[in-house]
């Protein structure tokens, strides 16, 4: 079996990881755009005398996020190094789902499964992405 240095187009996880980083791309953009429902999505709602500051500061972490993760992608980096990136960005959706229960509780249990499902389907991805070299 040849060994596979970085992802090529028509690879699956390829398309996964390209999707991950549209995602939150997307998310990112929506706290710019649309902050107040973006927030709500999120599982932390604002009132509306809420500045905008920490919500596009989110907006920007996220599309800066997305950005990097393509831009690794589109540079063709190896394997172990994507894994890496997978792993370590995985803390950012696990902290807000630790962010959004230490807020809200269980008032927006599908805010919390959101956030958990992102990070473990970005540990998956690395995973794979490890038993793929």
């Amino acid at each position: 079996m040849p060994q596979i240095t970085y992802l090529a187009v028509n690879s699956v996880l390829f398309w996964l990881i390209a999707l991950i980083a549209a995602g939150i791309i997307f998310i990112g953009a929506r706290f710019i755009v649309a902050p107040f429902p973006a927030a709500a999505a999120f599982g932390v709602p604002t009132g509306a005398t809420e500045r905008f500051t920490y919500l596009w500061a989110k907006g920007t972490r996220d599309i800066v996020s997305g950005l990097l993760l393509g831009g690794l992608l589109w540079l063709k980096v190896s394997l172990g190094v994507l894994a890496a990136f997978l792993y370590i960005a995985s803390l950012i959706p696990f902290g807000d789902m630790f962010n959004v229960y230490a807020q809200m509780r269980t008032k927006n249990v599908a805010a919390l499964v959101i956030h958990g499902g992102t990070a473990v389907f970005m540990c998956v991805l690395a995973s794979l992405l490890l038993e793929a070299r």
